[in-house]
């Protein structure tokens, strides 16, 4: 037991400053800041090839949709190819044809030539001069042979 005589030693509080300076960087932060960088390095390409493969998936279910569209278009164009009657319908409005018996009609604006009028000047083996191309090519042949 300690009398009252005696004086109490005690040790001194852990904050109080020492006669030694204290390290900046102490053994376990060191350790702890180099497990910190090799993780880093060693997570970095798996976590890139990751994020770009989700990127790929992305991108081709985005194409995988568009092509799924485009099938069911292409798909109804040839149910409705298969149609007689709907060919015969692009025949007459696209390429302008004309069943035996019908009876054609152009409806022209006024002050516009048709097309049938535009043609009309010249003969398709008629050039400018008014000669055909046979009498050209004959005159051309007694004229080497003088």
């Amino acid at each position: 037991m300690r009398t009252k005589a005696e004086p109490t030693v005690s040790a001194p509080p852990r904050d109080a400053p020492t006669g030694r300076a204290r390290p900046a960087l102490t053994g376990r932060a060191l350790v702890l800041g180099a497990l910190v960088v090799l993780l880093v390095v060693v997570l970095a390409s798996p976590v890139n090839r990751y994020l770009s493969s989700r990127g790929d998936v992305t991108h081709a279910g985005q194409q995988l949709r568009d092509d799924q569209r485009q099938l069911a278009d292409l798909t109804r164009q040839q149910a409705r190819y298969s149609d007689p009657g709907y060919i015969q319908q692009q025949a007459r409005q696209r390429l302008q044809f004309a069943m035996p018996g019908d009876t054609v009609y152009v409806v022209v604006d006024k002050g516009q030539q048709s097309g049938i009028e535009q043609t009309r000047g010249k003969t398709a083996n008629q050039t400018a001069t008014g000669r055909a191309w046979n009498t050209r090519l004959w005159d051309s042949v007694r004229a080497a042979g003088q």
